[in-house]
């Protein structure tokens, strides 16, 4: 059995006996309506909880009891000057990290906060990483999104780290990420981010000319934003299930980007009908936009062709390349005909979205194989 059947397997057992358990208020969570706490679960993965000061020492994950993980050679980051590695290391190489998944306590903004650290098997302290920020949807949280997308495994195989941080509640009690500086002003997810990134530079030896962002709905909106408000550290980025592209967006260079949805998505509609299962018989200005075309605007803005190349990629899922982008970038958009709010590939997604209420998950295109295989062309530096 490889190693990312066995992962995902490992999650769907997790995720799927919880969900069968039930709830009360099903539909008050965009992903999961019933999913327990990661502490509360605890026997997917090694899970350890640190209490950090600043300048932490690393979070050690405890050693898996399960069937042992791949052992993949590390893939060496790029180095503009090989002659001096110490130029490509950050202030966390050399300070020793186990592999596993971590539950990382801090404080931020005097408030505790938590994210969820994949390191794998190959990771090797002195070699730096490159990163996947994978930002969870409304209502979720990082253990659920790192199952829902099924990170850990293609993490695990092709050698990189996943920082999966949960956000703070919404006004109805829902994580969440502001897609606004001004949606709450008792929050700034912008600096979270960015503080998010600077510890784990800090405390993992990170390649931090590849970094990268992906989320999912809610998520995905906010990778949006992180492509016009963070292009000085973000290499390339995806959004699942959502994107939007907002006026005001003025990268400071190109970000590379790819997108995908679902046409039979309920909570963000495809086709910007306006209304929502997250509230029905309402009309949300925020799900009037039509996805398509809020990701030509980023194309366009990349100055790329306005017609993209239409390319029938399988049987229901359409790729829109656009061509001519400045630096070289690649803008490709993925419809995926009759998919739901679903992760496109995911083995969990597709275990249990249906029975969740999210609609079909296609097995035609892995978001995340996808999503990494481009990632993996760009650094800041090209």
């Amino acid at each position: 059995m490889s190693i990312r059947i066995w992962f995902s397997l490992v999650a769907v057992l997790v995720l799927g006996a919880t969900a069968c358990g039930g709830s009360s208020d099903e539909g008050a969570r965009e992903p999961f309506a019933a999913i327990a706490d990661p502490v509360e679960q605890g026997t997917a993965v090694p899970i350890k909880v640190a209490e950090t000061e600043p300048k932490p020492a690393p979070t050690v994950a405890p050693a898996s009891t399960a069937e042992p993980v791949s052992t993949v050679a590390p893939t060496p980051a790029p180095a503009e000057q090989p002659s001096e590695p110490a130029a490509v290391l950050g202030s966390g190489c050399g300070a020793g990290s186990a592999p596993g998944i971590t539950t990382v306590a801090f404080e931020s903004d005097g408030r505790d906060r938590i994210y969820e650290q994949v390191v794998p098997a190959s990771y090797d302290d002195l070699v730096p990483m490159a990163v996947v920020l994978n930002w969870h949807g409304l209502g979720s949280n990082g253990f659920e999104q790192i199952a829902f997308s099924d990170y850990t495994a293609l993490a695990e195989a092709e050698g990189f780290i996943v920082i999966a941080p949960t956000g703070l509640p919404s006004e109805e009690g829902r994580n969440s990420w502001e897609l606004a500086p001004d949606q709450d002003l008792n929050r700034d997810d912008l600096a979270f981010a960015n503080e998010v990134l600077d510890r784990v530079i800090e405390t993992l030896c990170i390649d931090d000319t590849r970094v990268y962002t992906t989320g999912m709905s809610n998520g995905g909106y906010f990778s949006s934003v992180l492509v016009c408000e963070m292009s000085d550290r973000i290499a390339a980025a995806a959004s699942v299930a959502a994107l939007t592209h907002a006026d005001d967006c003025a990268p400071s260079r190109t970000v590379p980007y790819i997108g995908f949805h679902g046409t039979d998505d309920e909570v963000v509609p495809y086709a910007g009908r306006g209304v929502s299962s997250l509230a029905p018989g309402q009309i949300v200005p925020l799900f009037e936009l039509k996805i398509l075309d809020e990701f030509t605007e980023f194309a366009v803005d990349a100055g790329c062709e306005a017609e993209p190349v239409i390319t029938e990629f399988s049987d229901n899922v359409t790729s829109f390349d656009f061509a001519n982008c400045v630096d070289a970038v690649t803008m490709t958009f993925y419809e995926i005909d009759g998919a739901g709010h679903t992760w496109p590939g995911s083995l969990v997604s597709i275990a249990l979205s249906e029975a969740l209420g999210l609609g079909v998950t296609t097995d035609e295109i892995s978001a995340s194989e996808t999503s990494w295989a481009f990632f993996e062309q760009y650094s800041l530096d090209s």
